[in-house]
């Protein structure tokens, strides 16, 4: 089997980082050669080294274009492989700068994991030195075809349901701590929001208009000026607590009843499709991946982004309806397993490496000295 190289430059295990680590895994288990380059010493190459990948430790530098692609010249050559996959920002940028001066040895692919903010000529550029572009959803091929890339260089590939993250036992002292950290009370009922900055205070201020007392629970941020005003406007019937970042998040998930995805900039959320497997009842926005993931009124509610009113409709719907929360839960679980299975992804992706192999086979190599 042929071997590529996943490059990203992010150390911590967020949604992103987490997919791409768990693709590696998944493509070396289907027999694949992974090599993996992280950055050093990082909670991503820790979790790399667990699942027996080969880890290339290598730490790519912001606006350090010329310096990172000089280290990953080196380490392509070192490493022998057939193709390189890009996973973040910093590899892209250093990816694209050897295939535009010619010192690209193999062919590159770049994945796109979140909606793309990339100025038009650097994403033209960048997709003329790909072979292909993945996009983890369609909002994120649309975006990428506004900024010039070719639509037929594009291929879908959602990002896959990592079972063995959610599928493991909750102990009593790990749910305790976390009734603990969230203020946990039964005179409220609780929903959540997990992920980084993704427009919380829309949900916030949908809160004045919720009947039900819930105490909402903001998991991975700090609370800025902004959040914190939000919530010091609420009525008292309702609590709002925020938690920085921790990665043993699943506990969390067994006290709330509800989860909710404001974003509106989301490429593919790897903490909606978590919640749905679990059969939690979902809350998202319509907008970018989540239009992919969810069907309004089967395995989910969309809602309008920045619909504060709207939010509050929908939150009072389900918190007052336990046979929809049930019955969207169901399906949200078979949605998510099935549909989104880690499997599927593998597969899908291989295709894409397979493919691009295929049409670069009879191509000659580029010179692969350090630029």
């Amino acid at each position: 089997m042929p071997t590529v190289m996943q490059v990203l430059h992010q150390g911590s295990s967020a949604g992103s980082v987490t997919s791409a680590l768990q693709l590696s895994a998944g493509l070396a288990r289907s027999g694949w050669g992974v090599v993996f380059v992280c950055p050093p010493e990082s909670e991503v190459e820790a979790l790399a080294l667990e699942r027996g990948l080969d880890v290339r430790p290598a730490r790519l530098h912001p606006s350090q274009r010329r310096r990172n692609a000089v280290l990953l010249a080196r380490l392509i050559a070192e490493a022998r492989v057939d193709l390189v996959n890009s996973q973040s920002a910093r590899d892209r940028k250093a990816l694209t700068w050897l295939g535009f001066t010619r010192r690209l040895s193999v062919p590159f692919v770049a994945t796109r994991r979140q909606m793309p903010r990339t100025v038009f000529l650097e994403n033209w550029v960048a997709s003329r030195m790909a072979a292909r572009m993945i996009a983890v959803s369609h909002a994120v091929a649309d975006a990428l075809v506004r900024r010039g890339t070719p639509r037929h260089k594009i291929a879908v590939v959602p990002n896959g349901l990592v079972a063995e993250r959610i599928d493991v036992p909750v102990s009593l002292a790990a749910l305790e701590e976390w009734r603990s950290r969230s203020g946990w009370e039964p005179s409220r009922r609780t929903i959540g929001i997990v992920g980084r900055r993704k427009d919380q205070t829309v949900a916030v201020a949908a809160l004045d208009r919720v009947h039900t007392p819930v105490r909402l629970v903001l998991a991975g941020v700090q609370a800025d000026e902004r959040l914190v005003a939000a919530i010091e406007r609420l009525p008292r019937r309702h609590a709002v607590v925020t938690i920085p970042y921790v990665s043993d998040i699943r506990p969390l998930y067994d006290l709330l009843e509800l989860v909710l995805l404001p974003s509106r900039m989301e490429g593919f959320s790897q903490a909606l499709l978590e919640a749905m497997a679990l059969g939690k009842p979902v809350v998202a926005s319509a907008a970018g991946g989540n239009l992919d993931l969810v069907t309004d009124g089967t395995d989910g509610l969309l809602v309008p982004p920045l619909d504060s009113s709207a939010w509050a409709a929908a939150l009072d719907r389900l918190l007052g309806d336990a046979e929809l929360c049930r019955r969207l839960g169901e399906s949200a679980r078979r949605t998510a397993r099935e549909t989104y299975s880690l499997e599927r992804t593998v597969e899908r992706t291989a295709e894409v490496y397979r493919d691009v192999l295929r049409c670069t086979a009879s191509r000659p190599r580029a010179d692969s000295s350090p630029v």
